[in-house]
């Protein structure tokens, strides 16, 4: 294996030179830097990152923590941060919050051991307290579907009360009174916020609802599907179903599907969707897009910016977007 010397003794300058051509230090003629680049070529030299991290105090290395690697919506994130990550040379490493403040604190102190020179953060259950000391500790980080009051400016987030707005909105544009809701689990701020996106719209629209008509689930299918049951069992006069994911959705489309319950001419459905998934379903379900991919491209040119002591000019909040499906139906 060829070493740092071999590639200065064929190029014919010092390993100092080799070292910072390599590390991207001082200024050298074209001439110089050529002879350098064609040594490493013709040796097959590749530069050791543990070196180059000593030398330059940087690691090139990031780190992404996500709630667990399932699913599309964590799929589309980690594609896209890697994508990001790519295009800026910089490695990435991931690790799961294993669904508790220990497992996120120890992801964190994971990637502070390996030198991460950043990370991002889909962090559930660090408090905000915990974060903002992080921010005093650690190097520079960006929180995903996140903002904690004092660390705006390193914070992507999403409105998910005017996205539940939008999908009950149109469900009452159909004439449809009597919609039931699929919430996420209750102790999560988000989910919070989307059901009672859905809670304000029907009051303002004139109509009271009470907690029977929403059941809670956990964004999975499974959940999805037994939260259907439950509400039906309940409310069988119901017209319409509000998800507050797309895999729930699907639990609720397999759920209507088996009790022979037809989609849209029996009930209608509207969703949150964060990977087209909602397209994909027969028929297209209505949904309010939780544009997750855009967000951690944000996400990633921000901590970028923030590691180069710049002014991020990237968006920090980010809007639901309406996509109409065709498992509507307008109640005459």
């Amino acid at each position: 294996m060829a070493r740092i010397k071999d590639v200065a003794a064929l190029a014919g300058v010092n390993r100092s030179t080799v070292s910072r051509i390599i590390n991207g230090e001082g200024k050298f003629k074209d001439e110089t830097k050529k002879k350098v680049e064609q040594a490493m070529a013709e040796l097959n030299y590749r530069p050791s990152a543990i070196a180059r991290s000593l030398a330059t105090s940087s690691s090139n290395m990031m780190g992404l923590l996500v709630t667990y690697y399932t699913g599309g919506f964590f799929g589309a994130m980690m594609e896209q941060v890697q994508n990001e990550m790519d295009t800026h040379s910089k490695f990435l490493i991931t690790a799961q919050g294993h669904h508790s403040k220990e497992g996120e604190r120890d992801a964190v102190e994971r990637f502070h051991a390996l030198r991460c020179d950043g990370y991002i953060l889909h962090s559930r259950h660090l408090s905000d307290e915990d974060l903002c000391e992080l921010a005093r500790q650690h190097p520079p980080f960006v929180l995903l579907d996140r903002v904690v009051p004092t660390l705006e400016e390193r914070c992507i987030g999403f409105n998910h009360h005017k996205a539940s707005t939008m999908a009950v909105e149109h469900l009452l544009s159909q004439n449809h009174t009597l919609i039931g809701c699929i919430t996420g689990p209750l102790w999560r701020e988000n989910s919070l916020q989307r059901k009672q996106g859905y809670l304000d719209t029907m009051l303002k629209a004139g109509f009271e609802v009470n907690e029977s008509w929403c059941e809670e689930g956990n964004y999975s299918s499974r959940s999805g599907y037994e939260a259907t049951h439950k509400l039906l069992e309940r409310h069988p006069e119901l017209t319409a179903i509000f998800s507050c994911s797309e895999e729930m959705t699907v639990g609720v489309m397999q759920y209507l599907h088996e009790r022979e319950l037809r989609v849209p001419e029996d009930i209608s459905i509207a969703s949150f969707d964060s990977v087209d998934r909602c397209k994909e379903l027969y028929p297209p379900v209505t949904s309010v897009c939780f544009p997750i991919s855009d967000m951690a491209q944000s996400a990633v040119q921000v901590l970028i910016d923030l590691l180069d002591n710049k002014v991020t000019e990237s968006n920090s909040e980010f809007s639901p977007e309406l996509v109409i499906g065709k498992a509507d139906r307008y109640l005459s």
